[in-house]
């Protein structure tokens, strides 16, 4: 069972400026690691916003597909309402021995980019969750009932955002070791499905960037391949994904 404990924004912060010293490969993870001290660097504008006061869309099938994803973050631990003061983290909530390369753990693995990204609240307005469409460039492995090909584009989920309040006021909700993606960038993403439905989630996943290797999230394991060779690093998932 997942145990959640809520922290202030002061924490949160604190949360993702935590050095830690970072094992990075070359060629594979057999190879002698380097060590070297990283900062985890903190932006909350990865996070979308979702407006409270927002109305519904006025589209039926665009509001019955909204009513229907939202209802998977009714009842949320965030507690979110308009008297809220400060923002919100969650922590003991992440696997922090999910594997480098969670191929087990997925129902697929994509190479994409983030063309849009948008937050909403669920039915109830007790959470927030930030919806990112990918383009895909390339299928990794797709084990789910659901068509994947590149050039499409499909949209991946992720718990937490930032929430804008009646008066303007904006505060950011978001799961410790787990950050959001950004628009414009490619990613390696390992998804979830764990509905069985036309919903993926993003359980973790890695940045590409300028020819290096980014974890979006800051867990054991995945920090291995922080600042690692694109094409070596594409290399070895696909090696693995595909023996």
């Amino acid at each position: 069972m997942r145990r959640y404990r809520i922290v202030g924004i002061a924490s949160l912060l604190t949360l993702f400026a935590i050095t830690a010293i970072l094992i990075i490969p070359g060629r594979s993870q057999e190879q002698n690691p380097q060590i070297k001290t990283h900062v985890r660097k903190f932006d909350e504008n990865r996070f979308p916003v979702a407006d409270y006061t927002a109305a519904d869309p006025s589209d039926p099938k665009e509001r019955a597909k909204r009513q229907d994803k939202g209802k998977k973050y009714d009842k949320s631990a965030w507690r979110i309402y308009p008297e809220t003061t400060s923002s919100m983290a969650r922590v003991d909530y992440v696997d922090l021995n999910l594997p480098a390369l969670p191929l087990t753990e997925s129902s697929a693995v994509i190479v994409g980019q983030i063309t849009d990204a948008k937050a909403y609240l669920s039915n109830d307005k007790t959470g927030v969750y930030s919806a990112f469409t990918v383009q895909i460039n390339e299928v990794l492995r797709n084990s789910s009932s659901i068509p994947l090909s590149s050039g499409s584009s499909i949209e991946v989920e992720r718990d937490g955002g930032r929430v804008r309040f009646p008066g303007g006021r904006i505060l950011i909700y978001t799961i410790s070791e787990q950050d959001m993606p950004a628009v414009g960038l490619r990613y390696v993403f390992f998804l979830t499905n764990p509905h069985g439905q036309s919903d993926f989630q993003i359980l973790t996943g890695y940045e590409l960037r300028e020819g290096k290797v980014y974890p979006l999230d800051d867990l054991p394991n995945l920090n291995r391949y922080e600042n690692a060779d694109e094409l070596n690093f594409l290399s070895d998932v696909r090696r693995i994904a595909n023996p």
